[in-house]
Formats: structure tokens, sequence, C-alpha cells
């Protein structure tokens, strides 16, 4: 996938509801694959070969721990996404998740 194309930025999208909402979706998806997907490749990119399985599943580990992160940081606004250079984008969950975080959780200290 090419993640330096840009989706059709806010002033072109689309009047129909179902179109509005796909050119929405593919905005998000754009995104999550700039932010989440990206960086938790590179978590990897340069990392050495892994010698075990351990070390292996240790890299994965990393590399999804830091795409989860990316997403609530996408989520949280941590970064300045567009749509288009007059736009700017807000993401949010429609329920409520309350105040743990994902290191929190995944640190133990979740109850």
């Amino acid at each position: 996938m090419n993640t330096s194309d840009t989706p059709r930025p806010y002033a072109e999208w689309r009047t129909a509801s179902f179109d509005r909402a796909e050119d929405a979706a593919y905005t998000f998806g754009h995104h999550l694959m700039q932010h989440c997907r990206d960086e938790a490749l590179k978590a990897v990119e340069f990392a050495a070969i892994p010698t075990s399985a351990e070390e292996f599943r240790a890299q994965v580990n990393t590399a999804v721990d830091t795409a989860l992160h990316n997403v609530v940081d996408l989520l949280e606004g941590f970064w300045p996404t567009q749509a288009g250079p007059n736009h700017r984008v807000a993401y949010a969950l429609s329920v409520c998740i309350g105040d743990i975080g994902y290191w929190k959780w995944k640190d133990g200290e979740f109850r």
C-alpha cells in the first residue's frame, strides 16, 4: 500500500450520505496507516534478524504495542490530522472507555 497517497480533501468530499461517510473513512484509514501501521513497522525495520522464537515474539510484541499505542494517540489528537489544507480532523470513539489507558492495562495496573 502506498501511504504517501492522500485521500480527497474535505472541500471535495462527496455530498451523498454514504459517499461522504466513505470519504471520511478513507481519511481515517489514511491516518491509521500513516501513524499506526507505518510507525509500528519502523519499530522492527532496523532490528536485528531474530535468532530465536523468543526474539521474534519480542519484536512482534514491540510492533503491536506501538501500533495500539498510536491508535490511542490518533484518537486523542496527538498528531495534527488534516483533510486537505484547510480542515483539521478530530477522531472520537462512540463509546465511553474511561481513563484507564493502554499502558496501565499492559503494565498490570488496570483493575
